[in-house]
């Protein structure tokens, strides 16, 4: 694991938008401290999450867009803070010297909200809720480079000149003018669904697939293995407008959209039902209409607790 598929485990976390399978790494990362086995508040995780973004941007030399806010903390996490603090910004001393610190804007969609930007060279950006864009403060000279965690679909502007990547860990993907979307939800999976133009995906240096208009690559990032399928890609990427569509996608990445989209927390607790395949839309419904649709199509049973859905 890279210093970048760390950063963005945790903060996944702390946000709440974490897979159980990063959820159980970075408990088990916590609990290497055995004198501490008590859960996040949210005040905490807000906290911890700010003075990482803080010292992050310190040691690198960056200009936050982030409004800082300050919460109490408690002496163990900020030893937490530290040391993830530590691990990067010893990656970044790691790297070459330059004369230039670079300066990013950070742009995100919060949980229970998505959110259209325009950038500089009038490329369109529709962030699915808990995405975020970084754009660094050289974009559109010699080329345009940005990167992103969570869900965006972009309708890139052609320009020959200025090819257009978008990075996500070690998964790039390169165009001129087209419209697609990047689905990268989590550091085990990843999403490339192309609606105009030609795509070229590329993962950790190495071509993987150049995609015409209808294809979508899904990519194992842990196994290292793809496939390409063939999907209506007009109705899976404007979520924003016709609903959020699924085309055979396991029942654990459905739920983790649900929980993102209406910023309620909905959990798996039967291993069984997680790898279930759904095709399904679900518009204009609430977050409890859609898992009763959903359990009716599958067959599982769910319960209320509180502010939390359990499907079981």
């Amino acid at each position: 694991m890279n210093i970048e598929q760390l950063g963005d485990i945790i903060d996944r976390y702390l946000a709440g938008t974490a897979t159980d399978p990063e959820k159980s790494w970075v408990e088990q990362w916590l609990q290497q401290r055995p004198e501490d086995l008590q859960s996040l508040a949210p005040e905490t995780q807000n906290a911890v999450h700010d003075r990482l973004w803080q010292s992050f941007a310190a040691r690198a030399g960056w200009q936050s867009a982030r409004p800082a806010r300050i919460f109490p903390v408690s002496s163990k996490w900020l030893a937490y803070a530290a040391a993830v603090a530590i691990l990067i910004a010893c990656a970044l001393w790691l790297r070459p010297a330059t004369d230039h610190l670079p300066v990013v804007q950070t742009i995100s969609a919060q949980p229970g909200s998505h959110k259209k930007v325009t950038l500089p060279d009038s490329t369109v950006a529709h962030l699915f809720p808990g995405a975020t864009l970084t754009i660094p403060d050289d974009y559109n000279t010699k080329d345009r480079r940005i990167a992103l965690t969570g869900r965006v679909f972009f309708e890139v502007k052609a320009d020959a000149a200025r090819p257009f990547q978008v990075t996500s860990g070690k998964i790039v993907t390169k165009v001129l003018g087209t419209s697609f979307e990047v689905m990268a939800t989590d550091s085990l999976h990843a999403a490339i669904t192309v609606r105009t133009g030609k795509v070229g995906v590329h993962f950790d240096g190495r071509p993987l697939a150049e995609l015409t208009p209808g294809k979508r690559l899904r990519l194992h990032v842990q196994r290292q293995d793809f496939s390409i399928d063939d999907v209506n890609a007009a109705m899976l990427c404007e979520w924003w407008n016709k609903g959020m569509v699924f085309h055979q996608e396991p029942l654990e990445e459905v739920v983790q959209a649900l929980s993102g989209w209406y910023n309620i927390p909905i959990t798996i607790t039967n291993e069984k039902w997680k790898t279930e395949p759904v095709t399904i839309r679900l518009r204009n419904l609430s977050a409890g209409e859609a898992v009763s649709l959903l359990s009716q199509t599958l067959g599982f049973r769910y319960k209320k607790d509180r502010n939390n859905i359990i499907i079981y």
